[in-house]
């Protein structure tokens, strides 16, 4: 089936100047060429930024940088990961703590894809993996455990952690799909990982959601 995407985006945890993020910055030192923006926060706000260009939405205050495009319909042709690689190269010296990027999506709810987005062996079978953090969120009856969401987290798959987010809603499963790079201050190349292995995270991502069935 084909996805209907709600959102992907990135988002930078640091030390940031939202002064500095303005069109003509973007534009002309990045060369982004995003053109004028449809819709921004106001100027005399210095320590919070928000501008709005089509799809593409820049959300800056002193401790997040973020970018969400709502537009997305084919994910291997996503820009955040490059526009962010832009905006990076040219203030190099930001301190970063973690990036991480999203795929967000809903899917109409079935009786199996609850079965699998609820069981934690699904992410154990598909990651490989010996052990994952899982909180989940569910009500209990006197006959019966209703599931409600998971969050889970998977640790060095491919040297990066995965944070995944189910949500049962009232005819839908919201997906969350993450995967990040932290303690940047420490490991740097990290960040290089994220970066160049987009594409991969794009090819297991929909490895994972043909699991799920939908």
């Amino acid at each position: 089936m084909k996805i209907a995407y709600n959102y992907v985006s990135l988002v930078a945890l640091g030390n940031f100047n939202p002064a500095i993020v303005t069109p003509d910055f973007l534009n002309k030192q990045c060369g982004l060429n995003l053109g004028e923006p449809t819709d921004q926060s106001p100027p005399f706000i210095p320590v919070h930024k928000r501008l709005k260009f089509q799809n593409f939405v820049f959300t800056v205050d002193m401790q997040k940088f973020e970018i969400l495009d709502t537009g997305t319909e084919d994910i291997y042709k996503e820009e955040i990961t490059n526009i962010f690689n832009i905006y990076y190269e040219r203030l190099p010296y930001t301190p970063l703590n973690a990036v991480g990027v999203n795929i967000n999506c809903d899917f109409p709810i079935t009786d199996i894809l609850i079965e699998k987005t609820s069981e934690p062996h699904t992410y154990l079978d598909f990651f490989d993996a010996n052990e994952i953090e899982n909180t989940e969120r569910s009500l209990q009856t006197m006959t019966e455990k209703i599931w409600i969401s998971s969050n889970l987290r998977i640790e060095k798959i491919h040297g990066l952690t995965r944070l995944i987010n189910v949500n049962k809603k009232k005819d839908t499963i919201s997906l969350n799909y993450n995967y990040e790079a932290s303690d940047l201050d420490k490991n740097k190349e990290r960040l290089k990982l994220l970066l160049e292995g987009y594409k991969q995270f794009c090819d297991e991502f929909l490895s994972f959601v043909k699991i799920l069935g939908v």
